[in-house]
């Protein structure tokens, strides 16, 4: 079965490790990032092994294709037929493994990549002190304060030994406690056992999903970056995770810089699907199926790019999704970029569509409610729906219901965003939204409760104008009557508040926010719950 795997946990000697390393065995992918550790962060890693303390698991994926690094540490590694020999791909270590080969390789066996800095990967022991340490003066003794790797290489170390034995300026004691220093150290770094996990077989997505799950250093690997190594190509030196970061930056103006990467690399999948796989869904890609050599990744995905930001403008500027955590589904965006491919340049009636399409979609839990079989039915109708051939683009089975009205107002969950949005909608429709545009949130009762009723919703944009604003009285005080009845408070809530009875103003204004909700709700077609 081609896409079988097999996950198998295994601890290594750390010196075999490092040959099978020199012998290519180990191979770095392309979408790894750069060597960033610090001289501190590569002194604690061999004062951890010298002292017996674990290192963390390493992460390997046996399998092939990909394109890889020529270097590790300081130096250049044999590359030949890297894209069809079958190795073990580092996903997780890199880090680590640069820092033991950099460190405890001899330099006379290996080519230094010149744009590297070798000298970084040059670490000290002291023989005296049994401490490790990046510089060395010129005052330090050269038979005390030695590079690892003359300690971790046999002959280098005998050599070492030899001299040590010969020097008649140091005490027979103090020269046999030095000795001993140094072939306990090579002792203990050639008994070290690194675990490690080997992944064998399997496809991006569940690669991915097992970093996920064994990774505890904070480092991020997506699907995109591996994608990446299998369609890196070195004459133009397009890599698909870079311009994903490019095109992140960009939209940061729609405050969606932080949307999920792999949404964009879903929109990249779907747009494939639809163009050369038979209009399959972006569920039904298979990410590895982007290794398509008959077409050119770097021009597709930016025509996905620009959809993918018209779908945001629209987001932004016609529903008011002012910021990524507010958008209900993924999917939403993913559909919407396709329709923007199909209908670049929808009619006002059409824009209106398309916004009822959002509102009926957010509120029916329309991406939680069907199979999947069922939600190839329904992408199906939107892209009808996209083309003017369907006049609302839902697949309705059953009756549509709202998800049960939310006790708080938060960023979790479809149900309390639909409220932020219409709230939002009440307050910003028939406005232009400034880019950059942020919500801010202040409590009538307690800044601790998020209830609904409890919470008054602001722009930025005002808080910049106004910095008094902030305060709940100075607004309830200043702001017009029609502007209050947008955040749904109304001339009886007013008086309430006035009057210090603030438990009746929210229990009043809860009643009126939820009944104004299943006044637009329902004319979606949607029950009320």
């Amino acid at each position: 079965m081609k896409n079988q795997i097999n996950v198998k946990p295994d601890t290594a000697f750390l010196s075999d490790l490092l040959n099978d390393v020199a012998k290519g065995k180990y191979k770095i992918p392309v979408f790894q990032r750069e060597f960033i550790w610090k001289p501190s962060q590569m002194i604690e890693l061999f004062d951890s092994i010298s002292k017996g303390y674990p290192i963390g698991s390493l992460l390997f994926w046996e399998t092939q294709g990909y394109k890889t690094k020529d270097t590790i540490g300081p130096y250049l590694i044999g590359q030949e037929d890297q894209e069809a020999s079958q190795a073990n791909y580092v996903l997780d270590g890199f880090q680590r493994i640069s820092t033991l080969f950099g460190v405890l390789m001899n330099p006379e066996d290996f080519s230094v990549d010149p744009e590297s800095d070798s000298k970084k990967f040059v670490i000290y022991f002291d023989l005296e002190s049994n401490t490790f340490s990046s510089v060395k003066t010129k005052k330090d003794n050269d038979l005390l304060i030695i590079p690892l790797y003359k300690i971790y290489d046999n002959a280098q170390l005998f050599d070492l030994l030899r001299q040590l034995d010969k020097e008649k300026n140091i005490p027979d004691r103090e020269k046999n406690e030095y000795i001993e220093n140094a072939r306990n150290l090579q002792s203990i770094l050639m008994r070290y056992r690194i675990p490690y996990v080997l992944i064998k077989g399997g496809d991006i997505k569940s690669a991915v999903e097992i970093f996920s799950r064994i990774n505890s250093t904070g480092t991020e690997i997506s699907e995109d970056f591996m994608l990446s190594a299998l369609t890196y190509n070195p004459d133009t030196e397009f890599l698909l995770s870079d311009s994903i970061t490019e095109f992140l930056t960009e939209i940061n103006i729609y405050n969606f810089e932080n949307i999920k990467r792999s949404v964009i690399l879903n929109c990249i999948a779907n747009r494939y699907g639809m163009v050369f796989s038979s209009n399959k869904i972006y569920f039904d890609v298979p990410i590895e199926d982007l290794k398509n050599n008959n077409f050119d990744l770097k021009s597709f995905s930016q025509d996905v790019y620009t959809c993918v930001s018209k779908a945001i403008n629209f987001l932004y500027k016609n529903l008011f999704v002012i910021d990524a955590q507010l958008l209900p589904y993924p999917a939403q965006l993913i559909f919407i970029s396709e329709y923007f491919r199909v209908n670049p340049n929808p009619t006002r009636e059409q824009y209106a569509s398309l916004e009822n399409w959002f509102w009926i979609t957010t509120y029916s839990n329309y991406f939680t409610l069907y199979s999947l079989s069922q939600q190839r039915t329904a992408y199906q109708i939107f892209c009808d729906f996209a083309k003017g051939e369907n006049h609302d683009g839902i697949y309705k089975i059953n009756d549509f219901t709202t998800a049960k009205y939310p006790d708080k107002l938060t960023y979790q969950g479809v149900r309390p965003k639909a409220l932020r949005l219409f709230y939002l909608q009440s307050i910003i429709n028939g406005h232009e939204v400034q880019e950059k545009e942020s919500i801010k949130e202040i409590f009538i009762a307690s800044k601790r409760d998020k209830a609904p009723s409890n919470i008054i919703l602001r722009l930025s944009s005002e808080f910049e104008e106004n910095p008094e604003n902030k305060k709940v009285e100075n607004f309830m005080k200043s702001a017009d009557i029609k502007i209050l009845k947008k955040h749904f408070i109304t001339e009886e809530m007013l008086e309430l508040y006035q009057e210090g009875r603030i438990d009746d103003f929210i229990e009043k204004r809860g009643e009126h926010l939820k009944r104004k909700e299943q006044e637009f709700v329902r004319k979606l077609g949607i029950d009320f719950e």
